[in-house]
This record gives C-alpha cells, structure tokens and sequence, in this order.
C-alpha cells in the first residue's frame, strides 16, 4: 500500500523519524522500537516462551543506540543494535501501526 512507503527515514539521538509517503510525519523512540522488536526471539521473549530468558538491567534503555538501518527489499529495514541485536526486521506497515498507535496511547 502507497501509505506504508517512507520517503525518508533518519535516525536521531533518541528516535528514529519517518516521513511518509501521505505526507503523515512520525518519530518512533529506540526503546519502543527495541521493545516491539518482531524477531522470533523478542516475540518469544514477550510472551514468556523463553524460560532462559533474563530481564535487562534498568539502564539497558539508556544506554540502548541504534548502530545501523539496512533497506530490506521494498517493504522493511532491519535495525542493528549496539547491544548487539540486528536480526528485526521491522516492515513498513509494521512501522505505521506503531507509529498510530504511539499517537493514540
């Protein structure tokens, strides 16, 4: 869908900023990004189906930057994370619908 294309995505201190394509502007913050990450790792994670699984320490956010956005195809980016995470591919739509919702909430 043309809604779901960004015609510029820039990474800031805290957030990353998308302007899309319906001209809608939206700024997501890192650790609602790092969060919602979609990997089958943080999915696992967020509905306790990883026993493993060992919470971060209360600065992990704090200290959490963004490294890296690489394009996936025409529909997604995958952030890396210099906590060393980069396996999120967080598609366009996926974007948006955060984007909404942070609006809302």
């Amino acid at each position: 869908m043309e809604k779901f294309q960004p015609t510029r995505i820039e990474r800031g201190n805290t957030s990353l900023e998308i302007q899309w394509k319906d001209a809608y502007s939206s700024e997501l913050s890192y650790r609602l990004l790092r969060e919602k990450c979609p990997c089958a790792h943080c999915d696992a994670v967020r509905f306790g189906k990883d026993p493993f699984h060992i919470l971060p320490p209360d600065d992990f956010f704090e200290n959490l930057r963004l490294v890296d956005i690489q394009r996936v195809g025409r529909y997604a980016v995958r952030l890396a994370w210099s906590d060393g995470h980069r396996t999120g591919i967080y598609t366009f739509e996926f974007l948006r619908e955060l984007s909404e919702s942070a609006v809302v909430n």
